[in-house]
């Protein structure tokens, strides 16, 4: 592991700490303020993970003349668009895949390599730990995007989840041999998701961990590229994402911030993670994030 990734580390297992003393002491689960700003969080330092895609479409695409970038940006943004043409039409089954998505994409940020079972636990465990004390909040979540119904049914569904999921992981963890750092990591997280609102818990988990993490891991895969172009990529993509959002919001009907926030945050993580994952797959950086 380089310095940069054991300060990311260092510096998770320090907020991840923090948070859930804070979280006891001052009941930070009850802030509405503090949630509504975890979601910008997610926006301002989290999208830009996702801007790099450009270099790594760049990089393994060989896309060098404008009529090549025109091709890449209207496929993928084609992808996006027509994930939430997907989630207008059928949300429930889109929500659905997405949990399952997110989990697998999620189970790839720590360094896991060689225990299959517990990379597919970990990610399991990020999406259905917060079911187990915080059921009622995680309903209301799931209920601003799909029928209240479904969001009940797949929270239940992720309390029995959690069971295995939370097993698996304490084996692993009392009786294999894994790296001290990755244990305290991986119990940082579950911690995380366990014990600490939802939101909240995401918040700090995507942007300390999940995009961090890929940025630095981005950084040394994309070594032919400039500062210059890395600084380039991650501010300008981010800057058209966040103003797309302002516009759907802008057009769309009007409701309470915080739902609509919640909407076009989640939705729209989700609609740029499939062209995102796909890109990375093409670009064989599954081998080298492991390091």
């Amino acid at each position: 592991m380089n310095k940069p990734m054991i300060f990311q580390s260092n510096l998770f297992m320090l907020i991840s700490s923090l948070a859930l003393v804070l979280g006891f002491a001052f009941d930070l689960n009850a802030n509405p303020y503090g949630l509504l700003m975890t979601l910008v969080f997610v926006v301002l330092l989290g999208v830009p993970h996702g801007s790099l895609d450009v270099l790594f479409a760049s990089q393994t695409y060989d896309l060098r003349h404008i009529k090549h970038w025109l091709k890449f940006i209207a496929y993928y943004m084609a992808a996006a668009l027509a994930v939430i043409l997907v989630w207008w039409l059928v949300p429930n089954a889109f929500f659905i895949v997405f949990l399952i998505l997110s989990a697998l994409h999620f189970s790839d940020d720590l360094n896991l390599s060689g225990f299959t079972l517990l990379k597919w636990s970990d990610g399991a465990a990020i999406i259905s730990l917060p079911s187990v004390f915080f059921g009622h909040e995680l309903i209301d979540l799931y209920a601003m995007i799909i029928h209240i119904d479904i969001a009940t049914s797949i929270v239940k569904t992720s309390q029995l989840i959690s069971i295995p999921a939370g097993l698996v992981i304490a084996f692993y963890l009392v009786t294999k041999k894994i790296d001290l750092r990755t244990k305290l990591e991986l119990f940082c997280t579950c911690a995380l998701f366990l014990l600490l609102n939802p939101i909240l818990a995401f918040g700090i988990y995507f942007c300390g961990m999940h995009s961090a993490r890929h940025l630095i891991r981005s950084r040394y895969f994309l070594r032919q590229f400039t500062r210059q172009a890395f600084l380039n990529a991650l501010i300008l993509p981010t800057i058209a994402v966040i103003l797309m959002g302002l516009v759907i919001w802008w057009l769309g009907p009007k409701k309470p911030l915080e739902i609509d926030l919640i909407r076009i945050v989640f939705v729209g993580l989700a609609a740029l993670t499939v062209p995102h994952a796909w890109v990375l797959k093409q670009s064989k950086f599954q081998a080298h994030r492991t390091r």
